[in-house]
């Protein structure tokens, strides 16, 4: 008695503190049931064995005053059942099947007899939940092996659960849905260890890349989980590894899929493509066996894979453009020039600017009706713009951008682009897969009372030549992709079962799990042997040239690492009719990142060529004024792509930028990646009563408490608002803290009960009612996402060429092209910055378009609630079917939300003065001429007059716009801030358009300048966006 009282005193530390769900704590089950004699009587005091018909492991019990027994803890497997009491016949039940997570139950009517006499039963467990009311299934060892997989992801049948639904290709999140949850309301073990990816918690993403060969079994618990399952509202998702047997067994494969047994695709045929290739391979061995019969077994599985496939650029990128070779090799910009009295209508749409349609879409020749202008004022044709030749600094291309142009391949598709002067190209990039995927277990039993099992899950997934998941294969053939992925992830499972008495039984897990992936963006240019060039940039960040797409990325890696150490443990304890566990599971996360691109800013220095930061009207070289002359009669729109077409030809470089991140403890700032390591502790507990009220109704009773401590930061780099980030109570600073958010949220305690009743005793109809609480965690990816928003944790430097020298970067020469802006910033870098990262945590008001874009939680962040009830009649049917009718419900409180904090306000008065302006754009367009007349008595240049002009002429029906006159400095109605792109947004109705853009005007034309608050628009003029996390 004494020795017991000293394993309980052992056991009740861990296993009384209540459990954090993950839906089933570890990769194990129970065997339940009720003894009884011919009459209904319980009988107390049989010996129960279960004997697992694979290992020939015994398991042993006796039964309750109340004639119930339980098998706690036991491994997934098929089950013989043996019960003896004196003066009865031994019963033997073979082949009872025990899935992981539910209780296998199995009801015993001992027969009058001697105990030498046997009764064999084969199937006689129950094929319906008579315990509990919890929904879901088991994928089983048959269906993982035999229903076809493709890739072989076994986790890819989750979808076929009731409830479940998953949206196509483009939805935001996981996609996947269960019973209106959120997408990441997930939550996936392996052998009760966490197997979940952070920034999406996808059940089917498969991050330890199991495969057929090493799973057992799992089950999928999708509503009203008992408190000893899961954690989310979502998908719980309990994984079972295969272990060996008294029998060797062993297995080696080989799958292949080959592009001879393909089609080609509709697009592909169209555009003249070859079909894509798929050359799979996927092959390996799997086996295990005793080591010790009936006491040590091994299991080991390895798979490789070598996959090499291609796939339409359009459907990994989009359609490259790239220019024509008549504007890239001469320097002819081609632009149409409509005829009003003889207008171009093709394909039944009026042709007033550049389209595709007026070329060829596969030869780009232009189509019939459509001609080259013979003199330089013809109308209804084609005009030609020599850029080459109209350089004032008769310098002509430039030869860098003119070399990197050249290596880039003729359009072959004119169906993009503006058909005459850019185009598409399109073909099929390639990409391959490779890595090996590995598993190791051994199961041991020391004697009665205890056993333990030991699991090691290493793989390797590595996307190599392009990573079409994440638009970044090789634009180009001949070029190297603009980013691959390494992706490794390991995992232990350790579990240690101990009978503490025929009645108690605890077990314990630990392990480890964790997975890296490494975005390989710039490092996968170089390893071709190409440095990317920095005024060719195309990936993260701004890219380099806007006309066209370029094939290089010369942004840093991205790496993000997360890691979690697990503690579980269950402690269960059977009386009389009641089955009681209790148990804890603590979680300790580490999540660590690495991004070049932090806010997705490019942290590496980068050219951008821009005609709006930079026109080529003038000061296009030093020493020269002049700017390129105009093109005569061309369409606003032509000539915008007309401008930017000189800049990127002829090198003109509107601004070099580049990333530095904060040191805040030397307080200064470094050319380095962003770093962040958030830390994470979970302490989570659960204890519940399955109480056998009658033979044929169960209640299950209990409770969770999920302690989930507001996350931290490794070293010290946590800054949050010290008020209201809306600016309600005065400028913001950031301070330091030891915590993300305040709020500890200590009382988020679950209580969940359900009942199941069999009404005729049969085992083979259960009505089943049930009601609970669950919480969803935070993901550690979205700590890391606000880590990357404090103010002046990343010092964004943007220099424009001609700008003078003022802020913390670098300055540059002014009046340069890009080949002379190379030689004179060798290297190039815009560093070290003057200004201290301290000096940016409490910022000035500013115009929105030098605002930064900031991130909080809120300080009072409480935890997503979801109340979960069910009403459901379960039957069994004939050929050992299971019918079911149910109904089930959710609601969702305190969800997590993030958004702009900062969204515009519109002042009524701006309101009003809107819909001024958009009247008086309106009567202009109905009265073309008396308006084009008014804008030349203004003294408006005639290439400047517009009927898209929403200015006050005086023309019948037209209003004064004084307030708006004041927000644009646009006192007269001459000023080009009531065409252009101000007057598209008046004639959209884009009143938050228009907003924005006048906010954004700094220098003389800021609105504080103007005579009003910086908050006119925005509630905190210090920032731009504010993404506010919530709940």
């Amino acid at each position: 008695m004494r020795k017991m009282c000293m394993r309980l005193l052992w056991v009740l530390p861990l296993g009384l503190f209540l459990a954090v769900a993950i839906f089933a704590q570890t990769a194990t089950s129970r065997i339940t049931g009720t003894v009884v004699d011919p009459t209904g009587a319980v009988i107390q005091g049989a010996v129960v064995i279960a004997r697992n018909e694979a290992t020939g492991v015994e398991y042993k019990t006796t039964t309750t005053s109340a004639g119930t027994y339980a098998l706690e803890s036991l491994p997934v497997g098929s089950y013989t059942i043996t019960v003896e009491y004196p003066g009865f016949r031994k019963y033997v039940g073979t082949n009872n099947v025990l899935t992981v997570g539910a209780p296998l139950v199995v009801n015993v009517t001992l027969e009058v007899g001697q105990p030498t006499e046997i009764v064999e039963v084969t199937g006689a467990y129950e094929r319906i939940a008579t315990t509990h009311a919890m929904l879901g299934g088991v994928v089983t060892r048959r269906e993982v092996v035999e229903l076809p997989l493709n890739g072989r992801n076994p986790l890819s049948l989750i979808i076929l659960e009731p409830g479940l639904v998953q949206r196509t290709t483009g939805a935001a999140g996981s996609g996947t849905h269960v019973f209106g949850s959120r997408d990441r309301a997930h939550n996936v073990t392996i052998d009760g260890i966490d197997a979940n990816e952070s920034s999406v918690p996808n059940p089917q993403s498969n991050v330890y890349r199991l495969n057929p060969d090493n799973v057992q079994e799992y089950r999928v618990v999708t509503h009203n989980a008992t408190p000893e399952f899961g954690r989310n509202s979502g998908a719980n998702v309990n994984i079972v590894t295969r272990s060996g047997t008294n029998e060797f067994h062993g297995d080696f494969f080989w799958f292949h899929r080959n592009t001879v047994l393909n089609a080609n695709e509709w697009f592909n045929n169209a555009a003249g493509l070859e079909r894509p290739t798929l050359l799979l391979h996927q092959f390996g061995a799997s086996g295990g066996g005793p080591i010790v019969k009936n006491k040590t077994f091994f299991f080991a599985s390895w798979q490789g894979n070598r996959i090499k496939q291609t796939m339409p650029i359009a459907q990994s990128f989009g359609v490259p453009l790239v220019y024509t070779d008549t504007l890239k090799k001469q320097g002819i910009f081609r632009y149409f020039v409509p005829d009003p009295a003889n207008p171009l209508i093709l394909d039944g749409v009026l042709i007033t600017r550049n389209s595709p349609r007026l070329v060829d879409p596969i030869t780009g020749a232009l189509r019939p009706g459509v001609r080259m202008c013979a003199t330089p004022t013809e109308l209804g044709c084609i005009r030609t713009y020599n850029i080459f030749a109209n350089d004032p600094a008769g310098i002509g291309p430039d030869p860098l951008m003119r070399e990197m142009l050249a290596k880039f391949p003729s359009p072959n598709t004119f169906n993009v682009g503006d058909g005459l002067n850019t185009a598409g190209f399109i073909w099929n990039p390639p990409s391959r897969f490779k890595g090996p995927h590995l598993l190791f277990r051994v199961d041991h039993k020391f004697d009665e009372n205890n056993s333990m099992f030991g699991r090691l899950l290493l793989s390797d997934w590595d996307t190599r030549e392009g990573d079409f998941l994440n638009a970044r294969p090789s634009i180009f053939p001949g070029f190297a992709p603009l980013g691959e992925v390494s992706r490794e992830s390991q995992g232990l499972a350790l579990n240690y079962r101990r009978v503490i008495s025929p009645r108690m039984v605890n077990e314990f897990t630990t392990g480890f799990s964790r997975f890296m992936f490494t975005f390989l963006l710039r490092e996968a240019n170089t390893k071709f042997g190409v440095e990317p060039p920095p005024y060719g940039q195309e990936c993260f960040g701004d890219n380099s040239l806007s006309l066209v797409d370029t094939p290089f990325c010369n942004t840093p890696f991205t790496r993000r690492a997360v890691s979690t150490i697990q503690f579980i443990d269950n402690l269960s304890y059977v009386r009389g009719a009641h089955n009681i566990r209790t148990g804890i599971n603590f979680r300790f996360y580490r999540h660590n990142d690495n991004r070049g691109v932090p806010g997705g800013f490019n942290m590496w220095p980068t050219i951008i060529f821009s005609q709006s930061v930079r026109p080529p009207t003038a000061n296009t070289a030093p020493g020269v004024a002049a700017g390129f002359p105009g093109a005569p009669g061309i369409n606003a729109s032509d000539n915008v792509n007309l401008q930017q077409a000189i800049v990127e030809l002829m090198g003109i470089p509107a601004r070099v930028q580049q990333g530095f991140v904060a040191d805040f403890k030397r307080d200064q700032y470094i050319f380095a990646p962003f770093v962040a390591g958030t830390r994470v502790k979970q302490y989570n507990f659960y204890a519940q009563d399955e109480w056998r009220v009658r033979r044929n109704f169960t209640l299950t009773y209990g409770f969770r408490w999920e302690i989930n401590l507001p996350p931290k930061d490794c070293c010290d780099r946590v800054f949050v608002p010290d008020r209201p980030l809306d600016g309600s109570q005065g400028p913001v600073t950031y301070v330091p803290s030891d915590k993300w958010f305040k709020r500890m949220n200590w009382t988020t305690i679950a209580p969940r009960v359900s009942f199941a009743w069999d009404p005729r005793s049969s085992g083979k109809m259960a009505i089943r009612v049930g009601y609970g609480l669950a919480f969803d965690t935070i993901s550690t990816f979205q700590v890391t996402a606000i880590s990357g928003m404090i103010p002046g944790s990343v010092l964004r430097c943007i220099v424009n060429v001609q700008d003078p020298p003022t802020g913390p970067c670098r300055d540059i020469p002014n009046d340069v092209r890009l080949s002379q802006l190379m030689a004179a910033l060798k290297p190039l870098d815009l560093g070290p910055p003057t200004q201290k990262p301290s000096e940016l945590l409490r910022l000035p008001e500013r115009p929105l378009g030098l605002a930064p874009q900031v991130g909080a939680f809120d300080p009072n962040l409480k935890v997503p609630t979801v109340h979960e009830w069910s009403l459901t009649i379960q039957r069994e049917l004939p050929h050992a079917f299971v019918g079911q009718v149910g109904y089930i419900g959710k609601r969702g409180m305190r969800l997590y939300r993030a958004y702009d904090l900062n969204q515009f306000r519109y002042p009524p008065e701006f309101l009003q003065e809107f819909l001024r302006a958009r009247k008086n754009l309106m009567i202009c367009k109905l009265n073309p001429d008396a308006c084009l007349a008014a804008q030349a008595a203004a003294g408006i240049p005639a290439a400047s007059r517009t009927v898209d002009n929403f200015a006050y002429f005086g023309l019948p029906g037209q209003e004064p716009l004084p307030l708006l006159s004041r927000l644009l400095n646009a006192t007269s109605p001459t000023s080009a801030r009531y065409r252009g792109a101000f007057a598209t947004d008046v004639l959209n109705g884009g009143v938050g358009d228009l907003a924005v853009r006048i906010d954004q005007l700094s220098g003389a034309d800021w609105i504080v300048n103007r005579g009003f608050p910086a908050n006119y628009f925005r509630p905190n003029a210090q920032f731009g966006q504010i993404f506010y996390f919530d709940s």
